[in-house]
């Protein structure tokens, strides 16, 4: 890290099985991003057509094997076996010193720069937060009467597929350490979404601020701030390579979430299969870009 001239940057967590997706997200991200550095958190050792790809691109790659070995056993205490989604932890310990994440279920639409800025209203800022329908993807309704975090903790509920922070604010060692309070709530979490209960655990539990993006726009604090579009969101319009939402709000970027692993990797009937179709080009070979 140097003082003098801090780095902004992205992360993205791929392996092969995700090949399509990470082709549309990297034309589409670089297609409106150009110039912010890109990192590739591997999901598994499974990655090499994925790294084929960093020339065409210009992402790094994350290579610290202890830390994230370190993310693998803390999945296995949750699921029993290694889940790489929790890899993403390490974007606390890697090169940016500001970053956001993004899941490659994803297209980007616009530039992502502004969410930077958000960082003066919190230390982790996420899209959406606190709606009841993203709460029941984090915890189970039982939560409530372990006691053990709040109701505005728990309300926080935020979808981890997108999330603005700054290094250092949850190193490895704080996230080793916070995993057994954590698995003291293991029978309300959603586990289903795999590493997203246990990170709002951490971000409610560590001591820093936190908001999101929806929540920024909602109290007027950021009134004309873009937000994310789950593809399960119906009238969306789009346009291009673009998405509009009838109420006027902007959309930076668009998510998948849950559709991917129901079609089994297909694109075949995912909404909005246009605009995924538009940075993917479905007339060119799986195996060509």
């Amino acid at each position: 890290m140097n003082k003098n001239n801090p780095t902004s940057g992205v992360y993205f967590l791929a392996n092969n099985k995700v090949f399509e997706q990470v082709v549309a997200f990297l034309r589409s991200f670089r297609m409106h991003n150009p110039t912010i550095p890109l990192c590739l958190i591997p999901f598994d050792s499974d990655f090499d057509k994925i790294s084929s790809l960093k020339t065409t691109f210009s992402f790094s790659i994350f290579d610290d094997a202890e830390l994230l070995a370190s993310c693998d056993a803390i999945s296995e205490r949750f699921h029993g076996f290694v889940l790489g989604t929790y890899r993403k932890l390490v974007a606390w310990e890697g090169i940016f010193d500001t970053f956001i994440y993004i899941d490659v279920d994803t297209v980007v639409t616009d530039s992502v720069d502004f969410a930077f800025e958000h960082l003066k209203h919190g230390d982790y800022v996420a899209s959406h937060s606190n709606l009841e329908n993203i709460r029941c993807w984090v915890w189970k309704d039982s939560v409530y009467a372990t006691h053990l975090l709040t109701p505005p903790q728990i309300e926080y509920s935020a979808n981890t597929g997108f999330f603005v922070s700054r290094r250092g604010l949850l190193p490895m060692k704080h996230c080793v350490a916070k995993v057994n309070g954590a698995l003291e709530l293991k029978e309300s979490m959603e586990l289903e979404c795999m590493e997203q209960p246990f990170l709002n655990y951490l971000i409610v539990t560590s001591g820093y601020s936190y908001t999101s993006l929806l929540q920024l726009l909602m109290v007027g604090i950021a009134p004309t701030v873009s937000l994310e579009w789950w593809a399960g969101t119906p009238n969306g319009r789009v346009d291009g390579g673009k998405l509009y939402d009838p109420r006027g709000a902007g959309v930076f970027l668009v998510h998948w979430a849950g559709f991917w692993k129901k079609s089994g990797g297909s694109s075949i009937g995912l909404p909005y299969k246009e605009l995924w179709d538009f940075y993917r080009r479905p007339e060119i070979s799986p195996d060509v870009l």
